[in-house]
C-alpha cells in the first residue's frame, strides 16, 4: 500500500493538473459569488513566505487524491500496471522530446560531438524503458496468475 501512496503523491502533482484546472474553473464559473469557491485566503506561517489558500482547491483536489487513492488501493494489480504504463511514457516524455527540442532550439548540427552524445544517451535511454516495459509486462502477467486471473476473465473486458 505504501507504494501506491508514493506513486499517486509523486504522480498527482503532475499529471493531474490540467484536470483539476477544468474542474476548479467549471465550478467558479458555476458558483461565482460563493467565497468558498473564489476566495483566496492569506496564509503566513514561521519562516516561510505568505502563500493562498483556496478552500474550493484544498477541498477539491483532497477528496480527488483519497478517493482515487483507495480505488487504487482495491485494485488488485495497480502497481504493475503503473508500471506498464510509466514504462511506456518515460522516454517519450522525459527523454526523446526534451532532447529534440534542445537540439532544435539551440540549433545543433548532426554529427558534431552534442548531437551525438545526445543520440547516444536517447538510445541507451530507449533500450533501458523496453527493458521496464518488459520487466513491467512480466510482473503484471505474475500477479495475474498469483490471483488467478484467466484470459477469459479478462476478454470480458476487451469485447
Amino acid at each position: 500500500m505504501q507504494c501506491i501512496v508514493l506513486h499517486l503523491v509523486g504522480g498527482y502533482q503532475i499529471y493531474s493538473q490540467p484536470l483539476f484546472a477544468v474542474a476548479e474553473r467549471w465550478i467558479s464559473n458555476k458558483h461565482p459569488n460563493s467565497e468558498f469557491v473564489n476566495k483566496e485566503h492569506r496564509i503566513k506561517l514561521p519562516l516561510l513566505p505568505h502563500f493562498k489558500l483556496n478552500l474550493l482547491r484544498l477541498c477539491f483536489r483532497t477528496a480527488y487524491v483519497a478517493s482515487t487513492t483507495v480505488l487504487a488501493i482495491l485494485f488488485p494489480y495497480f502497481n504493475q500496471v503503473l508500471g506498464v504504463l510509466g514504462a511506456l511514457n518515460f522516454w517519450p516524455l522525459a527523454i526523446y522530446f526534451p532532447v529534440e527540442m534542445y537540439l532544435a532550439q539551440n540549433k545543433i548540427r548532426a554529427w558534431t560531438g552534442t548531437w551525438t552524445v545526445l543520440q547516444a544517451f536517447k538510445i541507451f535511454c530507449l533500450l533501458c524503458t523496453m527493458l521496464a516495459l518488459v520487466g513491467s509486462a512480466r510482473g503484471t502477467h505474475k500477479q495475474q496468475v498469483k490471483l488467478g486471473i484467466t484470459d477469459l476473465q479478462l476478454s470480458a473486458f476487451v469485447d
